[in-house]
C-alpha cells in the first residue's frame, strides 16, 4: 500500500466505520482542505480491482455515509451490499485509496484536464471499460 491507501475491510470481517474514518483522517493529515478522488478496490489473487470511484471535499463524511448506506443496502447500495458483503461480513479484502488534489500531477488520460471532476470522470470511464462487471458506478458526475 502507498501513502494514500488504507484497508477498508478484510475478507470475513465486518466494515468498521470508525477505523476507516480514522484511517482517512490520517492519510489526509495536512491536506484536509484538498478535494479528493477516492477508489474502493477489491483484491483478487494478483491485483486490486476498482469497484467504486468518486470525489469529495469531505471524504471522511462521505465515506461515513457510504458505509451507513452499504450496511442498510437500499437503493443503489443494494448492489454494493450484494457484491461486498455476505451476512455483513466482507467477501473480499478491500482497500480504499484517497488521493488529495494537491498530490495529483497528471490526468489519467494525457491531454485531458486535471480538475478533480474531470479526473473522476476519466477514471470511471477507464475502469468501466476495463472492469465492466465489477465497477459499481458507471459514469462520473460531470463538473
Amino acid at each position: 500500500m502507498d501513502d494514500y491507501s488504507c484497508y477498508f475491510c478484510m475478507k470475513g470481517e465486518s466494515v468498521d466505520s470508525i477505523a476507516i474514518q480514522n484511517s482517512i483522517t490520517k492519510l489526509l493529515k495536512g491536506k484536509e482542505d484538498s478535494e479528493c478522488i477516492y477508489l474502493l478496490c477489491v483484491k483478487d489473487e494478483r491485483n486490486y480491482i476498482p469497484i467504486y470511484i468518486g470525489k469529495s471535499k469531505t471524504p471522511v463524511t462521505r465515506w461515513n455515509s457510504h458505509i451507513k448506506n452499504l450496511n442498510i443496502g437500499k437503493s443503489s447500495y443494494s448492489k454494493w451490499k450484494i457484491y461486498l458483503l455476505d451476512n455483513n461480513r466482507a467477501n473480499y479484502d478491500c482497500i480504499l485509496m484517497v488521493i488529495p488534489e494537491v498530490a495529483i500531477s497528471e490526468p489519467p488520460i494525457k491531454g485531458f484536464p486535471k480538475t478533480i471532476g474531470s479526473i473522476e470522470y476519466q477514471l470511471v470511464s477507464l475502469a468501466s471499460d476495463a472492469y465492466p462487471d465489477t465497477l459499481l458506478n458507471k459514469e462520473g458526475n460531470r463538473r
